[in-house]
């Protein structure tokens, strides 16, 4: 009776030995000698969670961690995801990291006047995405915007709120500056902005561009927007100056042939043009040419635009 009293009282100490410096283990220091970033794939049990940890250095006590993570009931809410832990993270606080979802947000920007084409392309060489792109992005669908992603987020899933956010912003903006424009629909204000993406150098410019195309519009003339040529035609995408043959290119989408505008955006442009397609300036302008600074010339006639060009050709030259 008295061996197995003492027997007793020896696992009763050792129990409250190892407990003792379970707990201490678990609130030190740990064993992690530089900050480092952690990938915890999807669907990871505590088993593996716990070996990914010890293999990267973050643990040198396994076996404490799981049962910590058990007696503290945290073992089935462990997150999958990104996690950056610093340089002796304890145990405690890397259980605390992960039982939170502490994850790392990555950051996307999209910049304004690309394609859909070149958005995909984008996602494509954007680190942590996954899966391919199976969802539908006409040209115009997409809201330029800097958005956050978790590491493992689907190429589909960002497309997504890409087009999300457009129809929001598009409505928004609709609702609060509902004028009289030559403007059927929404899809109409998406593509006379992506023009004016692609002609304006100079965010003091876009509301002018945007009177020059409105007056246009009113009065049944030709918009003649060069970016207009160059979409869709690979060879002029990058070309310098374009000649008059490519001006009479007959394509779908080239202004100088075509009545109004054309059927489809020719880029994702971005919240400035949208706004400034909804709320052009009031201007009696028909015309605009570069000026050689970054913006441009406009002009009411076309006397003086005809002066204007002569003007850019010399500063042109100069340069």
């Amino acid at each position: 009776m008295k061996l197995s009293l003492f027997g007793f009282s020896v696992f009763i100490a050792a129990t409250m030995l190892f407990a003792c410096w379970g707990l201490n283990t678990h609130f030190s220091s740990g064993p992690l000698k530089s900050n480092v970033t952690v990938v915890i794939p999807s669907g990871t049990g505590l088993s593996h969670i716990t070996n990914i940890l010890t293999q990267r250095g973050i643990l040198n006590q396994p076996f404490v961690f799981k049962v910590a993570a058990k007696l503290l009931g945290k073992s089935k809410n462990l997150r999958a995801g990104e996690y950056f832990f610093e340089a002796h993270s304890s145990p405690n606080a890397v259980l605390e990291k992960l039982s939170s979802g502490n994850i790392i947000l990555r950051q996307l920007t999209i910049p304004e006047g690309l394609t859909s084409l070149e958005v995909i392309r984008k996602l494509y060489q954007t680190e942590g995405l996954i899966g391919q792109v199976s969802v539908k992005v006409p040209e115009g669908t997409v809201l330029p915007e800097t958005y956050n992603y978790e590491f493992g987020d689907t190429r589909n899933s960002i497309l997504l709120r890409m087009q999300k956010e457009m129809i929001l912003f598009i409505e928004n903006e609709s609702e609060k500056r509902r004028i009289n424009l030559p403007l059927k629909s929404k899809e109409d204000v998406i593509t006379l902005a992506s023009i004016i993406e692609k002609e304006a150098v100079l965010d003091s410019e876009r509301d002018i561009i945007a009177s020059v195309f409105i007056n246009r519009l009113n009065k049944k003339m030709k918009l003649q927007a060069d970016p207009t040529v160059r979409y869709g035609v690979s060879t002029l995408a990058n070309k310098k100056r374009l000649t008059h043959k490519d001006l009479n290119r007959q394509t779908a989408h080239n202004t100088y042939k075509i009545n109004g505008l054309p059927p489809t955006p020719i880029c994702n442009p971005g919240k400035a043009s949208i706004i400034a397609a909804l709320s052009p300036a009031s201007t009696d302008f028909f015309y605009f040419v570069a000026n050689g600074l970054g913006g441009h010339f406009f002009s009411k006639t076309l006397k003086e635009h005809n002066q204007n060009v002569l003007k850019w050709r010399e500063i042109r030259d100069r340069l």
